[in-house]
Parts: structure tokens; C-alpha cells; sequence
């Protein structure tokens, strides 16, 4: 590796190129150079001007399996495709693809026959943001289960939680695969991953807990604002191993019935959340010595 002094004018800051590498492309003064900047926060340059795109995808598969193809459909989804067609050789009976959770939440996701086509739409970038909706959400829909336990907004806030967690899957494979402008280190995508996973799955059994169950669902509910609160602070600082050792107490200390299967993995979950937490705040703490 070639180091060099970084100089300032000004405001403005600049390093020279290497003299080798501008001959060896025939870079001028006249000439234009690509600047990107990868997920990582490494700054790329290229003697070319080039514009990465999404690129499209068309399968054809012989497949009649609706779990099978669904997966596929989903993995499509989350990669950062400008568009996709998924050719079927036998006709599918797409009512039964289209009660499988999750499907619901796919926009601008086409069914007709033997074809399933998507053309892009959604842009995401900020996955962080995203997992601080989806915490929210999560908020929201522990205040309808325990004020007037609405089963149909239950259910609506389970579809938009799925949702968002597809939309933080596919923001972050975006910013691992093509430039992004997110100021995210590659590190806070992978643990933003593991807790936008984790809370799904502890939603998939919260949305079984019923009414009756009030006392557990507040206790839930006070975890939840911890994490809110633990989210919120990594928008603008780093959360404190302290702070880490605080959520992960609120968790310790909410009951649970060993006999109740969806009470058991709310708690599973939320103590392996607790734990990423925990993880992500000592490698933060590793930044500061």
C-alpha cells in the first residue's frame, strides 16, 4: 500500500495521484476519474467514469412446488434487481403462492400464468432507519394488543413489519453489491441484519399472545421502549456497553411461562437481541482505544 499525506487548501482536502497509475492510463489534467465510495467507507477511484447499475434477471424453472418457488421469489426481491422474470413450465395456481406470508407485502410483484415479473420501484438505502420503523411498528402493535386487541390491525402490522424486514435485507445487500449512500461501516449492516431477523421472528409469536396474556405483553412492551431508545441513540452516537448491560437486564427480568411455546421464543428471541446489542456496543468500543 502506498501512503500519503493528505493536504488541505482551504476547505478543501486532496491527495495526489500516483504518477504511474495516471501514466498507465493516460490520465491528464484534462481528463475525468470515477469516485466512489463503497460500504465500507473506502474511497474507490477509476481512470473510467462508470455508473454501476442494477442489473435484470429472467429464470425459467421447472418447479411446482409453491414453498420452493416462493423462496426464490423472495431471494429475487431482496437483491438489488432492476427487474425479474421468473419463468414457470407448468401453470401454478398462484392464489395458494399468494396466501404464503410475506407475498402480500411485494410490490409491483406480477402474477399471470406461467410468469411471475417484478419491475424495480422501491429505492432503500438507510437500513437503519428502516429497523428504527420497524421497532416502532413493533411499539404500535403492542399498544393495540394490549388497549382494544384489534386482531385485523395485528395482523396489518405483522405484514409491515415482514415488510420491512425484506426492505432491511434488501438495503443491505444493496450497499455490500453497488455503491451506496449510506455512512453505515460494513459492520453496522451485519448487526442491523441479525436484529431486523431476530425481531421478526419474536413478532411471528407475539402476534399468537392473546389478550388475556396483558401482563406479559406490558412486560414485552417495556423492552420494546429500551430498544427504541437503544436504536434512536445509534442514529446520532454509539450505544454505551452500559447501556447494552441495561437492555440486556430489562430482558433478564421479563417473565415467562416455560409451558407457553410463543412466550418461551418471545424471550428466546429477545435475549439473542439483547446479546447482539451487547456485541455491537463493545465493537463500537473497540473504535475509541
Amino acid at each position: 500500500m502506498d501512503i500519503r499525506n493528505v493536504q488541505r487548501t482551504g476547505d478543501m482536502h486532496y491527495v495526489y495521484l500516483p504518477t504511474s497509475w495516471c501514466k498507465k492510463h493516460n490520465i491528464s489534467s484534462d481528463s475525468k476519474v470515477g469516485v466512489m465510495i463503497d460500504a465500507d467507507g473506502s474511497l474507490v477511484l477509476s481512470p473510467q467514469i462508470r455508473e454501476r447499475k442494477p442489473k435484470s434477471l429472467k429464470l425459467t424453472i421447472n418447479e411446482t412446488n409453491g414453498e420452493i418457488i416462493h423462496k426464490l421469489l423472495v431471494s429475487c426481491y431482496i437483491n438489488p434487481l432492476a427487474s425479474f422474470q421468473i419463468d414457470l413450465e407448468k401453470e401454478l395456481d398462484f392464489t395458494k403462492l399468494l396466501e404464503q406470508k410475506r407475498l402480500i407485502s411485494l410490490e409491483s410483484v406480477e402474477f399471470d400464468k406461467k410468469r411471475i415479473t417484478y419491475e424495480g420501484s422501491i429505492s432503500v438505502s438507510d437500513p437503519n432507519s428502516l429497523l428504527k420503523t420497524m421497532v416502532r411498528k413493533v411499539k404500535n402493535m403492542l399498544i393495540v394488543m394490549t388497549k382494544n386487541y384489534d386482531a385485523e390491525l395485528i395482523g396489518r402490522y405483522e405484514e409491515e413489519i415482514d415488510r420491512l424486514k425484506m426492505l432491511i435485507d434488501k438495503s443491505i445487500i444493496s450497499a455490500l453489491t453497488y455503491y451506496s449512500p449510506t455512512k453505515l461501516h460494513t459492520i453496522d449492516l451485519y448487526y442491523i441484519s441479525l436484529l431486523a431477523k431476530d425481531l421478526e421472528r419474536m413478532v411471528d409469536h407475539l402476534c399468537l399472545i392473546q389478550k388475556r396474556e396483558a401482563k406479559f405483553l406490558i412486560g414485552v412492551e417495556g423492552v420494546i421502549d429500551k430498544l427504541k431508545d437503544i436504536i434512536d441513540v445509534e442514529a446520532s452516537k454509539k450505544v454505551t456497553i452500559q447501556q447494552s448491560v441495561e437492555f440486556a437486564r430489562k430482558v433478564a427480568l421479563l417473565k415467562k411461562a416455560d409451558s407457553d411455546y410463543n412466550k418461551t421464543r418471545i424471550k428466546a428471541f429477545l435475549e439473542t437481541i439483547s446479546e447482539v446489542i451487547l456485541d455491537r456496543a463493545v465493537t463500537h468500543s473497540l473504535e475509541t482505544k
